[in-house]
């Protein structure tokens, strides 16, 4: 599916190989028609626990850290790391993400969107809140 971003089009079967490419990420699924808009380009991603604790060694003992704390801790990192999926996309498109679920395979579940700058903040985080109804 070709989705225009600003000036740009962009494919999401070229953009889902990019993240897998070049990323920890791995995509569920291609959600850019669950949007129904042309102009936004959305994915449903995960990342295995094991990078994330890889990640979070540096910073914690992890046998101490609770499993709320942990969660939390998951979830943010997970978060964080969509700035790396921002190298990838139109130098006039913005970018959200919410990570919203530890799944039973210790993966974390999340959902990120692609819109043009033009568009704002608050309408994508609007679309964003429409995807994560679309999810599990």
């Amino acid at each position: 599916m070709y989705i225009a971003l600003g000036n740009t089009v962009v494919d999401s079967k070229e953009m889902k190989e990019t993240i897998e490419n070049n990323t920890d990420f791995k995509v569920i699924k291609d959600m850019s028609k669950g949007t129904k808009r042309e102009d936004i380009l959305a994915f449903n991603l995960s990342v295995d626990i094991e990078t994330l604790k890889e990640i979070l060694k540096e910073d914690y003992e992890l046998e101490d850290v609770e499993e709320d704390e942990l969660f939390e801790e998951f979830i943010s990192l997970t978060e964080e790391m969509t700035i790396d999926i921002e190298d990838f996309i139109p130098e006039n498109a913005i970018l959200q993400s919410k990570a919203y679920k530890w799944d039973a395979d210790d993966t974390i579940k999340l959902v990120i969107a692609m819109a043009d700058e033009e568009m704002g903040e608050l309408k994508l985080k609007d679309i964003m809140k429409r995807l994560l109804t679309q999810v599990e």
